[in-house]
């Protein structure tokens, strides 16, 4: 089947150690929004797994297979999920002011797969797709966090949207991100602006 004419999919890596935490329920709410516009989900659950850090070794670069040469990981069984959607959503608590180390290390190495390998239309891996990061924070930290995960898609070509203010939610104790009101409504906006820009994507590429 033509994936232009597949429904729009969304794929969120949550960085988090915690399974069902804060970082997962502000992705939840995302998803919400997401099925009420018919786009698939699925979240892939990054930050309890065991994640190698790049090695620096190029291979991705001389092999151009859309892997990377460790194989011991979810990554590769990852990237081939990544390519097929439309979006991508990089999830995480604030770690000293960065997101966690694992994830951190999976997108290290996602992204220099993405860079060294070209798709059909002659462009890296991660180009045009609709992409976000999400931080969540106790009480600082957020906006770092933030602006590294949204400085790796945008080095990578991908489409990164605005929405009512920063994506980013408070909380600490496991449930806390409910009582942040308008961090969970912002969730809800940043599904709702991801959905139109990959709509609008999807359609330019029907038009080549």
């Amino acid at each position: 089947m033509n994936t232009l004419l597949k429904p729009l999919k969304v794929i969120a890596l949550n960085g988090s150690p915690n399974k069902k935490g804060n970082t997962y329920r502000c992705i939840q709410k995302m998803f919400e929004t997401f099925k009420q516009n018919k786009v698939e989900t699925e979240i892939l659950q990054i930050g309890s797994k065991k994640i190698e850090g790049c090695r620096g070794c190029f291979a991705c670069l001389k092999n151009k297979n859309f892997k990377c040469v460790i194989d011991s990981d979810c990554l590769n069984e990852s990237i081939e999920k990544i390519r097929k959607a439309d979006g991508l959503i990089a999830a995480s608590p604030v770690y000293f002011a960065g997101p966690t180390g694992k994830l951190k290390c999976f997108l290290d190495r996602l992204g220099f797969v993405s860079m060294h390998n070209k798709e059909e239309h002659g462009k890296r891996m991660l180009w045009h797709k609709v992409c976000s990061g999400i931080s969540v924070h106790a009480r600082g930290g957020g906006t770092n966090t933030l602006s590294q995960l949204n400085y790796f898609f945008s080095i990578n070509g991908a489409v990164v949207p605005g929405s009512i203010y920063w994506n980013f939610v408070v909380g600490q104790k496991k449930g806390d991100v409910d009582k942040d009101a308008f961090g969970m409504k912002n969730m809800e906006d940043l599904a709702n602006e991801m959905t139109n820009l990959m709509q609008m994507v999807r359609e330019d590429k029907m038009k080549k």
